[in-house]
């Protein structure tokens, strides 16, 4: 993993700790290497401010500090230091500079049968010692497995809890990494100690061969055949095999404990033949480090030049030799080619917190300007006060709110200058209510539809002028500030049970409707009718009856907001499937299937909502990207994209431009499918992200920052 200079938006010191790289980000925030005031190199993960927002997690993370604590092993990555009721709160850990198990394979191949049977046994011990503090890692794989020049350490128990704790077992999570998640847990069924047995065995399984004992592919498909098919295990000699076979057991009950596994792997098997293979260790010429005999000798060797390498200062801008951070908002272009001159050496660090790190480097031209215009250019910047966020966006305004100064602030989306900034009026908190207290008259903007821009405070939902900010009405929501959608003079506010009619121009109430089940929170809205979810079950509710008009029935649960255009009403469901019903009668005009047979929806990733433009709906599933004939489902293409998740995907002049979980901006061509270009975005922070047509907007490090993307 590649260090890289700390940006403006970064702290130069954390606690007692000063930074010296950007290491990379994950889902709770940035990972940096830092040095305390001894001279111990350490990784710091600052959690991000938004999550610091929910108490409940700040509970849960105070809790898993506790537990990562009681974690004490040879082979697993200490917690030395934290402040996890800090602002901001914050972890440190043992850093260990080397090269991970996945790193290893790629760069020097597969490892020999006495070489993964010491590896083994190593991962066994330090397994015992996560589950000796009541905790399941949960997220053993290859990536988590770092080989130091002294042996390995299991890092990231950022994804273990508590035994018994549910704050992560919530219905339809699934936790891990495809290939590498037990069968058990794929199945939404309770998973334990044993589960951490499976990943281990798939582990080792990777080591011998290069790749996972149930292959390659779409999540989905890998996740298939966990839970369905045997493991691959061909190129394991047969000891080894057998070891592994056990580990993989579908039945958890059946796996070997770890205690067995420790006794099994420790011992060289007398029947292997290819010690001579693995180069034995010798003590390393930097300071004495002992190596391990058993690991093989270009992989001690990359563990101990790693060593050697960590920083001991801040790392130079790239450009002038000097540590002081380059302006926050460079463009995406120039951001990427700093990127490429950083410190290129492949050191992995050790955190015990939830997420996995992510830092992606993007290959690029040589530094000689480009001979055609960016795909990514910068518009304007917008430097944000204290508390001040990005919240909606049209296509003229982006809209910026201050929760508790109670302002709303305008911005135009061309340049960036202000079109209003008010302070908007808020209800009164009534002393007679325990729940509104604690609610608190902060203000929350929920939406912008029709011309108007709606926010609730208290037990009240507001609309005011979208153009100017004008009061224009309030209504009494009970505190649960839907984001109205708008159709002529009627503003629909859904709820998760029932939906209530608003007068636009008043606020006056015109009628309402009450489902009789518990409905999604996604609706759509067409002249004669507000369409929504229900499990498996597509609701229509007459707009001029206020009755029930039709139910359609899919063979799964929806797993996208419905979509109308063209008289149809287009959604994807769990089980990877596009539909396309008539928006009249309710009637299955064509199903079109993700991936055939292979797909079980069980274990498959969520997929996007689909957006039809010029007859063609263009759908995103499990980090695919398809084009069907909007009247017939014909298949048109389907690429798959570099990053596993997409988080946003929209179709503008002929190109469909889709924003990936890795911080990557991406153009495919609207009618082919090509790949066109992509670019880094915000790969290095914790952004806050918006698209409207082909203006990108990116809130980071107190920044609002707008990009117009090639099309």
């Amino acid at each position: 993993m590649a260090s890289v200079p700390l940006t403006a938006g970064d702290p130069v010191r954390v606690g007692r700790y000063r930074l010296l790289a950007r290491l990379g980000q994950g889902g709770m925030g940035r990972v940096y290497l830092g040095r305390s005031p001894g001279g111990r190199a350490v990784a710091v993960k600052v959690v991000r401010d938004a999550l610091l927002r929910d108490e409940g997690f700040r509970r849960r993370f105070v809790r898993e500090v506790e537990a990562a604590r009681r974690v004490t092993g040879f082979f697993t990555a200490a917690v030395v230091d934290a402040d996890p009721e800090g602002n901001p709160a914050w972890l440190a850990t043992e850093y260990v500079p080397g090269l991970s198990l996945q790193d290893a394979v790629a760069q020097h191949g597969v490892w020999r049968q006495q070489a993964v049977r010491g590896l083994g046994a190593a991962l066994a011990e330090a397994l015992a010692a996560v589950h000796a503090a009541d905790l399941v890692h949960r997220d053993l794989k290859p990536s988590n497995v770092l080989l130091a020049p002294d042996g390995p350490r299991v890092i990231d128990f950022g994804i273990s809890a508590a035994a018994g704790d549910t704050a992560l077992t919530e219905t339809g999570v699934v936790i891990g990494t495809s290939g590498f998640i037990p069968p058990e847990q794929l199945r939404h069924e309770a998973a334990g100690t044993a589960g951490d047995v499976f990943a281990l065995g798939a582990v080792l399984a990777y080591a011998a061969t290069g790749t996972g004992p149930f292959g390659n592919g779409a999540s989905h498909a890998v996740n298939y055949r966990v839970v369905h098919e045997d493991p691959d295990l061909r190129g394991l000699a047969p000891a080894l095999a057998d070891v592994v076979a056990r580990c993989l057991a579908k039945d958890p009950g059946e796996r070997p404990t770890v205690a067995w596994l420790l006794d099994e792997l420790g011992h060289p098997d007398p029947a292997a033949d290819d010690d001579r293979h693995a180069r034995q260790g010798t003590p390393a010429s930097d300071g004495g480090v002992a190596t391990v005999g058993w690991m093989p000798g270009p992989v001690v060797d990359s563990a101990t030049r790693l060593r050697a390498e960590v920083p001991t200062e801040p790392l130079p801008r790239a450009g002038d030799g000097t540590p002081e951070p380059p302006p926050a908002a460079a463009p995406p272009r120039s951001r990427r080619r700093r990127l490429r001159t950083a410190l290129a050496a492949a050191t992995a660090l050790a955190v015990t917190v939830t997420g996995t790190v992510l830092w992606k480097v993007a290959a690029s031209e040589d530094d000689a300007g480009p001979s055609s215009p960016p795909n990514v250019e910068q518009l304007w910047s917008h430097t944000l006060a204290e508390g001040q966020k990005l919240t909606v966006a049209s296509e003229e305004m982006v809209y910026l709110q201050h929760e508790d100064r109670h302002e709303i602030t305008a911005l135009d989306v061309t340049d960036g200058s202000q079109r209003w900034a008010r302070r908007v009026e808020v209800a009164d908190v009534r002393e007679d209510s325990d729940y509104l207290k604690d609610l608190g008259n902060g203000i929350e903007v929920t939406t912008v539809s029709g011309g108007l821009l709606y926010y609730g405070s208290s037990d009240h939902l507001y609309a005011v002028d979208a153009d100017s900010g004008d009061y224009r009405w309030r209504y009494k929501d009970d505190s649960f500030h839907p984001a109205p959608i708008a159709v002529g003079d009627a503003a629909y506010a859904h709820m998760t049970a029932f939906f209530y009619v608003l007068d636009t121009r008043t606020g006056d109430e015109l009628w309402d409707y009450a489902y009789d089940t518990n409905v999604s929170d996604d609706v759509a809205v067409t002249g004669d009718a507000v369409l929504v979810h229900s499990g498996k079950k597509l609701i229509a509710v007459d707009t001029r009856t206020h009755k029930e008009k039709w139910t359609h029935q899919a063979a799964s649960d929806a797993e996208t907001a419905p979509v109308v255009a063209d008289g149809k009403v287009y959604f994807g469901t769990r089980d990877g499937a596009l539909y396309a019903v008539d928006a009249r009668s309710g009637d299955e005009v064509w199903r079109r299937n993700f991936e055939g047979e292979l797909w079980d929806g069980r274990l498959g990733g969520g997929a996007g909502e689909p957006e039809v433009v010029d007859g063609t709906v263009y759908f995103e599933n499990d980090g695919y990207v398809s084009a069907f004939d909007a009247g017939t489902g014909r298949p048109l293409w389907q690429k798959k994209q570099e990053a596993e998740e997409l988080t946003a995907m929209t179709v503008v002049d002929g190109t469909v431009l889709v924003h990936d979980s890795e911080g990557y901006l991406s153009a495919l061509d609207a009618r082919s499918g090509k790949p066109s270009w992509r670019e880094p975005l915000d790969v290095g922070g914790d952004a806050d992200f918006r698209i409207v047509g082909n203006t990108v907007f990116i809130e980071l490090n107190g920044r609002l920052t707008a990009y117009r993307a090639a099309t």
